[in-house]
């Protein structure tokens, strides 16, 4: 799998992260438009809604950014300022929000 590195940096007080305009127009994303998110170990995974899926569901808001679900700031024990990288996963078609 090869990643493209973003960004690096805290996140806000509230799991909030925002995606650069060009990230979600290589992921044909637009704003009011529907993701899933799905969590392994430390990653977070986002990409383009699939209807038949039971994933989380957030939508994209105007300023590019998604909440990140309770359920997984929960699981994962993501606190306020927690650093996180964002990178790029072309091959399949999603971004991955690595927790530090």
């Amino acid at each position: 799998m090869h990643l493209m590195k973003i960004r690096s940096k805290p996140l806000p007080k509230h799991p909030v992260v925002y995606m650069p305009a060009s990230l979600c127009k290589e992921l044909e994303i637009d704003v009011g438009e529907q993701v899933d998110i799905t969590y392994e170990s430390q990653h977070i995974y986002i990409e383009k809604a699939c209807p038949d899926t039971t994933h989380n569901k957030r939508y994209i808001t105007e300023t590019n950014s998604i909440n990140i679900p309770k359920e997984i700031v929960k699981e994962l024990e993501i606190k306020p300022y927690q650093p996180y990288s964002l990178f790029l996963d072309q091959e399949n078609n999603r971004c991955i929000i690595s927790m530090h």
